[in-house]
């Protein structure tokens, strides 16, 4: 007779959520916030440190991590991670957002990325987010 016990929630494959997204985003927003030339941009050229560099910064750096996490999350059996998912991706879309009004907002200074690629970026984290969160509600 064949092995009929249940496997425990979440821990089917046919039904483990879907990593690559988190993975993707992770990488993105990691190679700006710790590996690309933005890095090294947080003085101007008289040697003073300019705050919205240095925030744009952290921010990437802070939604890298968030996705490293939803990442980790993504594989463990945990019910609803497709909200975590959504959250994370909110939160990557609101300090997008914060760096496209914090740049536009300073005339005196550009960040190294075109305004149009972040609300790109921003929509692109809220429907995936919303999709994300209304497919784990279902």
């Amino acid at each position: 007779m064949a092995d009929t016990a249940p496997t425990p929630r979440g821990t089917d494959p046919a039904t483990m959520p879907d990593a690559f997204a988190p993975i993707i985003s992770a990488a993105v927003f990691g190679y700006y916030g710790f590996l690309s030339g933005t890095t090294a941009n947080i003085t101007n050229d008289a040697g003073e440190v300019v705050t919205l560099w240095i925030g744009c910064l952290w921010i990437l750096r802070l939604c890298t991590l968030v996705f490293i996490a939803i990442t980790v999350v993504a594989f463990l059996p945990v019910p609803k991670v497709g909200l975590i998912f959504g959250a994370g991706g909110l939160l990557a879309a609101a300090g997008l957002l914060t760096v496209l009004v914090w740049s536009q907002v300073d005339q005196t200074y550009d960040f190294a990325c075109h305004p149009l690629v972040l609300l790109a970026f921003a929509i692109l984290n809220i429907y995936t987010s919303a999709m994300a969160i209304r497919a784990s509600l279902r």
